[in-house]
């Protein structure tokens, strides 16, 4: 949240019982506010629920690498359409509603604030 706060975004946390995104994120000078889904994890892969990727796929997934807990590289963030990501998820043999999400499938998301401008128009 203080990352999108900190790049002009307004964030605000959900309710600690909402289901499906963890913030509402918008523009500062927009009324409208979108959920986002965070996922943080200290080495990767992430875990991922597999209902994200079926169905209605524009929510929009950040997902954060902390990195160790020495804190000698930087927090890195990946900003994507589940839509996006929808082919890559890993699902394990009898893993029925989670799966994992690989580094190798986000690597090119690095960043990519930009994408969360295009809410408005994607849903």
């Amino acid at each position: 949240m203080g990352e999108l706060l900190r790049r002009g975004f307004d964030a605000q946390l959900a309710d600690r019982n909402t289901a499906s995104y963890d913030l509402l994120v918008g523009r500062q000078d927009e009324e409208a506010l979108h959920k986002v889904q965070i996922k943080t994890v200290r080495s990767v892969p992430w875990y991922v629920k597999v209902a994200d990727f079926k169905g209605d796929m524009n929510g929009v997934t950040i997902y954060v690498l902390l990195g160790d807990e020495r804190a000698l590289k930087a927090v890195r963030y990946f900003v994507t359409f589940n839509r996006d990501l929808a082919d890559y998820i890993h699902l394990p043999p009898r893993w029925l509603k989670n799966a994992f999400m690989p580094l190798k499938a986000v690597e090119q998301y690095e960043n990519r604030w930009d994408l969360l401008e295009q809410l408005d128009s994607s849903g």
